[in-house]
């Protein structure tokens, strides 16, 4: 969708957060998805769209990475927004461990945006752990969540999940938003091979779930031999 509907779907997720007067946890990917979230928040904010609250990037990671996107600012596309989202003073980076901690301090509505995206490691763990329990949280899951992770166990409705061996009783509305993914989609795939033509030999696909993967190689099969596409499984053994 477009930037303008992307935000406008995010507003109405902000609003619902802010309503409940707790936390919004956002799992996310450090490259990419957390600077064009920040970067739409702070725009929301400054828009008056949805109401203004300390946002907290909890990943040395994404950190460093958003130092280098707004040191680059001017040659990316909405780059104007980025850099200014990144000088708000409504944007904290937190870098240690005591950092991260003492975000638990705070109360009412605030933003803590941390990876991983999908819920299975870092420090969003840490926040899930000791806010799911909260009727007033919300988790606001902005990409895919694989089958397995704990980001897709809480957007199946799990009313309980096992985080660092305690077991969480989950009361915190679970949201999701599908506009942030940073991948390319199939059609995107398709053109990026296009624009390679003549391949030399093969192609493997080894990544993603098995119905898109099928629906991807049957599209490539128009630009290539089916007998060049293939789909590897484990301990598969190929002469490239």
């Amino acid at each position: 969708r477009s930037l303008e509907k992307r935000r406008e779907i995010l507003a109405a997720e902000v609003n619902a957060a802010a309503a409940r007067k707790g936390a919004l946890l956002i799992p996310s990917f450090a490259v990419e998805r957390t600077q064009e979230v920040v970067t739409d928040l702070v725009a929301l904010m400054d828009s008056g769209a949805v109401p203004k609250a300390n946002i907290f990037i909890d990943s040395p990671l994404a950190n460093k990475a958003s130092a280098v996107f707004r040191k680059y600012a001017k040659n990316l596309e909405n780059g104007d927004a980025l850099f200014k989202a990144f000088s708000s003073p409504l944007v904290r980076a937190t870098e240690t461990v005591e950092d991260s901690k003492a975000i638990n301090r705070f109360t009412g509505f605030h933003i803590v945006i941390s990876a991983s995206g999908m819920a299975e490691a870092g420090r969003i763990r840490h926040h899930l752990k000791n806010h799911l329990w909260q009727k007033s949280t919300t988790v606001l899951l902005v990409g895919f969540q694989a089958a397995g992770t704990l980001g897709q166990v809480l957007e199946s409705g799990a009313e309980m999940v096992k985080i660092m061996g305690e077991d969480i009783r989950v009361q915190a509305t679970i949201r999701r938003i599908e506009d942030y993914s940073g991948h390319a989609d199939g059609p995107e795939l398709v053109q990026w091979v296009k624009e390679r033509l003549p391949i030399g030999h093969s192609i493997f696909l080894t990544h993603g779930e098995e119905e898109p993967q099928l629906a991807l190689a049957k599209n490539l099969s128009s630009l290539m031999s089916e007998e060049c596409i293939f789909r590897p499984s484990l301990d598969d053994v190929f002469d490239v």
